[in-house]
């Protein structure tokens, strides 16, 4: 999201009718956001003398989340500049036999660098998810819902992402680069469920005991 750019305005662009920003830039939002919220959990944790033991983990959770929310933000133009390039593949003239070759290969290569953004999306969530797994164990278990929001997020905003990279998957012609896409897709939504699981399942039973 663009510095000068405040988050109403964001939205107010994303339920417009321009195409951009998107689902790809929501994504990258919502990742920001369970960023955030699993760094909020470890500073509530850090200098506690109840929590003394894990002081050092929770310090490095926040120095990790503030690192994941720049480039979580970062992503968010990466990914409307992406898509641009998509848009302006597909308005290229299209009325000679060579024309349409030009066309098509620019659209092709417009595709693929369209994937990176989203998937990028998708490695930060997880990553985002490792520091909910953590926050959820062992942070104040005052604030352990908001770890579990954190988790929630995370694999929602790698699921979200993931279905933008499929949009641009589905129009590839490489059948090779189509088929790795996938599969890094398919294995970053699993990792995002199981670490959503493991994080909730400590939620849940902190919550049972306070």
């Amino acid at each position: 999201m663009a510095e000068q750019r405040t988050l109403p305005q964001f939205l107010e662009a994303l339920g417009s009718s321009a195409p951009t920003p998107g689902g790809g830039a929501a994504s990258a939002l919502a990742a920001a956001l369970a960023a955030a919220l699993a760094e909020m959990v470890a500073r509530l944790t850090a200098g506690r003398a109840r929590y003394q033991e894990v002081d050092a983990a929770m310090r490095a959770v926040i120095e990790k989340a503030t690192g994941l929310r720049e480039l979580l933000l970062a992503l968010i133009e990466e990914d409307e500049r992406a898509y641009a390039g998509v848009s302006a593949a597909f308005r290229l003239p299209k009325t000679t036999d060579d024309e349409r070759a030009l066309r098509d290969a620019a659209v092709q290569v417009a595709l693929v660098a369209a994937m990176q953004p989203p998937l990028q999306v998708m490695q930060r969530a997880c990553d985002v998810l490792d520091l909910a797994v953590e926050v959820a164990a062992s942070g104040n278990v005052s604030v352990v819902s908001d770890a579990g929001c954190a988790a929630l997020i995370g694999e929602a905003a790698a699921r979200a992402a993931g279905l933008n990279v499929l949009a641009n998957v589905v129009l590839l012609r490489d059948e090779a680069t189509a088929a790795l896409a996938r599969e890094a897709m398919v294995t970053l939504e699993e990792r995002a469920t199981a670490l959503r699981e493991h994080a909730m399942a400590s939620v849940h039973a902190r919550m049972q005991r306070t």
